[in-house]
């Protein structure tokens, strides 16, 4: 039988996968700093309209009611 032949990557799908793969970090890191250098102290608030989010909507200064 004969062998599969390998095909090698071209330059251009090399660069593109490193390309994503560089964003992907970037977006990664970006969310992580974001997440960890929030002031302490801040609440976390929201421009959410959902039901579920409206103790964290931003200048809602009503809490939320528990049923």
């Amino acid at each position: 039988m004969a062998k599969p032949l390998k095909r090698k990557a071209s330059n251009l799908e090399r660069e593109v996968i490193n390309a994503v793969m560089i964003l992907y970090a970037l977006i990664c890191i970006a969310m992580l700093a974001i997440h960890y250098l929030q002031p302490a102290g801040q609440e976390t608030e929201t421009s959410s309209t959902s039901p579920s989010h409206e103790s964290l909507r931003a200048g809602d200064t009503s809490s939320a009611q528990n049923p």
